[in-house]
């Protein structure tokens, strides 16, 4: 799997499926090799293996593996053109992670789409081809799991870090707190 990380890394993406492959051999029920190769087959353009691949990580017990592969399973059907499915994927990425913006974007943008597409008119075309350029420029990146455990721990430690600085703000200002707005 390293490997195949490596390769991803370095966008040989038709490599780095080999070795996850190879790697699922040998640990069939590792949900982190099917969400890679899934990765690994979105980028090359294999919509139903990457769908696939990533329905088996959903049964995953981390809870942001879960989110990423639902949000990888929203660009696997946008790119496939099944906007319904996009976004239920979407819906269901955002409810294990209620503060993903990407997921947030997407399925605003998907909703946008499949109003055009029930009212199309000749002004909303002239639009619509407009931000399907837009959009190609744009493309859904899936999220590759490329963080190892040091990296992880100095994020982790550089949001509590941040948490902690809020706080004293907060203590400094009296108690005042800044809600952010629901979505």
């Amino acid at each position: 799997m390293r490997k195949g990380n490596g390769l991803y890394s370095r966008g040989k993406f038709d490599e780095a499926a080999q070795f996850y492959q190879q790697a699922e051999v040998l640990e069939p029920d590792a949900t982190a090799i099917h969400f890679n190769l899934g990765n690994a087959q979105f980028r090359l353009g294999n919509y139903q293996e990457a769908a696939r691949e990533l329905e088996l990580a959903l049964v995953d017990k981390d809870p942001v593996r879960r989110a990423n592969a639902l949000y990888n399973l929203g660009n696997v059907a946008f790119k496939s053109g099944q906007l319904a499915p996009a976004l239920q994927a979407y819906k269901a990425a955002l409810l294990e992670n209620p503060k993903d913006v990407q997921a947030k974007q997407n399925l605003e943008y998907c909703l946008k789409k499949l109003e055009e597409q029930q009212q199309p008119d000749s002004s909303q075309q002239d639009q619509q081809d407009q931000q399907d350029q837009q959009q190609q420029q744009q493309q859904p990146q899936p999220r590759p799991e490329a963080m190892d455990q040091d990296q992880a721990e100095r994020v982790l430690q550089a949001l509590e870090n941040k948490e902690k600085e809020q706080q004293e703000r907060q203590q400094q200002q009296g108690g005042r707190r800044k809600v952010e707005k629901d979505w």
